[in-house]
């Protein structure tokens, strides 16, 4: 067995090599054992907090993308009409021409179901609208029309004044619109329940 000298034993020197030493391997200890597992500890904190920022970014915007397409649902939502006999569905219509009207302030003459339309996929139901307005009103009146969840296409449409009117501002309007539904899948024809006048119209 080597036997080492006391430390007191030891030349100035070798005494400094000697603190020298213990000072380094106490470094080296403490590095090994507790700044190296530390700093592989912070790393893995770091790198896991970096990974929950990307999640936490791409769940915003995974979130923001679900508002936008619920509040998109929750706007077209209302342009989704069930499939009801032809009837009822132009009643609907007229009551319908009637609220935009009062909406626009028109004062109506009269409004007449023409007919309906079937094609491969869808109902077109065709209004003939007579009506006294101002040109204002008349401008409002068909912005409603064609903005309304049933979607009007007014297809064919005319002012012209009125000369027996006390009123000179207030022109004749005329308009025939064609509102379009889809058609029943599978060929699958609703029952028919009341008349086609059923909102009190001539």
């Amino acid at each position: 067995m080597i036997a080492l000298p006391r430390f007191d034993q030891l030349q100035p020197r070798e005494r400094l090599m000697a603190a020298v030493s213990a000072v380094v391997l106490v470094v080296v200890v403490l590095d090994r054992l507790v700044l190296s597992p530390w700093a592989r500890h912070g790393k893995t904190v770091q790198q896991e907090i970096r990974r929950m920022e990307e999640a936490l970014v791409n769940h915003d915007r995974l979130l923001t993308r679900r508002d936008h397409v619920t509040g998109e649902l929750t706007r077209y939502q209302r342009y989704f009409r069930p499939v009801v006999a032809d009837d009822l569905q132009t009643a609907a219509l007229l009551k319908d021409v009637e609220d935009l009207a009062g909406q626009s302030h028109v004062t109506l003459g009269e409004i007449k179901p023409i007919g309906v339309e079937t094609d491969a996929g869808a109902k077109h139901y065709t209004l003939e609208v007579r009506f006294q307005c101002t040109l204002d009103e008349w401008v409002e009146f068909v912005y409603r029309l064609e903005t309304a969840p049933a979607l009007y296409h007014v297809v064919r449409g005319g002012l012209s004044t009125n000369p027996n009117h006390e009123h000179t501002d207030r022109l004749e309007g005329y308009l025939r619109v064609i509102s379009a539904t889809m058609a029943a899948i599978g060929g699958e024809t609703p029952a028919k329940t009341g008349g086609a006048h059923a909102a009190g119209h001539p």
